[in-house]
């Protein structure tokens, strides 16, 4: 049975995350390491981390001398500092056993850096068998992330809040089946909908009978930044529920207009630069 993926955000973002890309073979060396240093910057981004990240890196070891990093990369979670250093294997031979010890022996001469080797050909039995006792990630190209992969993996994570994503300050309705965010249109043209609390927008939801599809997400910054995007595609306004010390916030069906640069300059001001202009889809009018 075939699978039909719908015409949506989140039928394009399923599309890419399935891609495969088949390695080139004409892949040079530079070439190599930029695309393992591209992949690891992007997914680390995904993940919100402050990272650091260097191609050709020297490291100082124990023993005073220098020692050369494909790709370096650390990075801060809870205050603990992680260090990874990446090893790239563009060899037509797979990747040996000895080729992984010297890697392990360079590591060593660091006692709180992780391994990662990457090999374009893949591994001999041995090695891989070698490196995963010795805590080494052994990777073959084709089991990291292709570009359209993760292209996929930033627009699902900038454009589509999860049930985790906490409104800053802002929370609408998506639906989950298209990854469209709600909005109502009439004569007086098409307006999206922003509420001030999660409570609020499920209370319109449940006073309006909106369909289950629909559910109520928290818009953090960069999905309010993608959300302008949208709106300002469709040639759409925003309009704000009652803030919570208004005499009518009970009434979640009241709303108000929002400036578009308002919601700009007081929410969204580290995309300022991006959403100066309004870029409307041709035939929905101008500004």
């Amino acid at each position: 049975m075939y699978k039909t993926t719908p015409r949506s955000m989140l039928g394009l973002i399923e599309i890419l995350e399935q891609q495969r890309e088949e390695p080139s073979s004409e892949l040079n060396w530079k070439d190599f390491e930029d695309h393992v240093q591209y992949i690891y910057q992007t997914l680390l981004s995904l993940g919100g981390h402050n990272v650091v990240v260097a191609k050709d890196a020297c490291l100082i070891g124990r023993d005073g001398a220098e020692y050369q990093i494909d790709v370096y990369y650390e990075f801060e979670v809870v205050g603990i500092r992680h260090r990874v250093a990446i090893e790239c294997k563009n060899t037509k031979r797979r990747t040996e056993r000895n080729d992984v010890l010297a890697f392990k022996a360079k590591i060593d001469e660091f006692s709180d850096v992780i391994g990662v080797i990457v090999s374009a050909s893949g591994f001999q039995s041995g090695a891989k068998d070698f490196a995963e006792r010795n805590r080494i990630s052994a990777l073959s190209i084709e089991e990291i992330p292709s570009i359209g992969k993760l292209l996929g993996m930033r627009l699902r994570h900038n454009v589509i809040p999860t049930e985790l994503s906490v409104g800053a300050p802002f929370w609408t309705l998506f639906d989950l089946e298209t990854g469209a965010p709600y909005g109502t249109s009439h004569e007086k043209g098409t307006h999206a909908l922003l509420f001030w609390s999660e409570n609020q927008a499920a209370k319109y939801k449940v006073r309006n009978r909106v369909p289950e599809n629909w559910q109520v997400r928290g818009l953090e910054s960069r999905h309010l930044f993608s959300y302008i995007l949208i709106v300002d595609a469709m040639n759409g306004k925003f309009v704000t529920a009652p803030p919570p010390n208004h005499t009518l916030a009970g009434d979640s069906n009241m709303f108000s207009n929002m400036p578009r640069q308002i919601l700009i300059d007081e929410y969204c001001e580290q995309y300022k630069e991006q959403l100066r202009d309004r870029r409307v889809m041709p035939g929905l009018g101008g500004k």
